[in-house]
């Protein structure tokens, strides 16, 4: 019997929806199993900061910031829907073809997915020195610790430091810079959970 993409994203929480997305745009890009991904990637790839932006914004029940929310969440939902069509056209069935794009399938629903991250703790050490930390996330087996001194946008590198725990400790940073951080709890099957980002002005 041949797999399906789960079009659960359709339904999920604004916070479940940035997740997905950001896992399409990892899992999908530069992929070899889809060297022909639509337009669609790419403006999901650059969505997503003024989506992230506005979920934070609409925290305050402001009128205004939660309209924004809602228009960019629909325009994100038609952008997963056309590239859940190509993956499934080029995906045909196989499974793991289809997970490999990041997508959830039919058959796979019962797989425990992680809570979100719904805060990221940051707190200032000495001159050059930040520790970054989340609540343990359910489910997740490992965490990547990122950190940039770019504002974040689709093109934003990040540095990575990964381990098992929660929390993790930069050392080395410019005193008096600005930085962004936040922490990617990493669970089987590709699942991925982004915490909010927090930006600091290090010691």
């Amino acid at each position: 019997m041949k797999k399906r993409v789960l079009k659960k994203y359709r339904r999920e929480r604004d916070s479940d929806l940035a997740t997905t997305s950001k896992r399409v745009v990892e899992k999908l890009k530069n992929n070899p199993k889809y060297p022909n991904p639509p337009v669609a990637l790419s403006k999901l790839e650059e969505k997503l900061p003024a989506y992230d932006a506005s979920l934070v914004n609409a925290r305050g029940r402001d009128k205004e910031m939660v309209a924004i929310k809602k228009g960019l969440k629909a325009e994100i939902a038609a952008l997963l829907t056309e590239l859940d069509s190509y993956v499934t056209l080029s995906g045909n069935g196989d499974e793991a073809m289809l997970l490999s794009s990041g997508f959830d399938i039919l058959g796979q629903a019962d797989v425990k997915s992680m809570p979100d991250i719904p805060k990221l703790f940051v707190e200032l050490g000495p001159p050059g020195e930040v520790t970054i930390s989340v609540k343990h996330v359910r489910g997740a087996r490992a965490y990547m610790h990122q950190y940039t001194s770019e504002p974040p946008v689709s093109e934003t590198v990040w540095i990575s430091e990964g381990n098992t725990n929660p929390n993790c400790t930069f050392k080395g940073l410019k005193s008096f810079t600005k930085y962004w951080f936040r922490i990617v709890a990493l669970g089987r099957n590709g699942q991925m959970i982004y915490s909010p980002f927090e930006a600091r002005i290090v010691q």
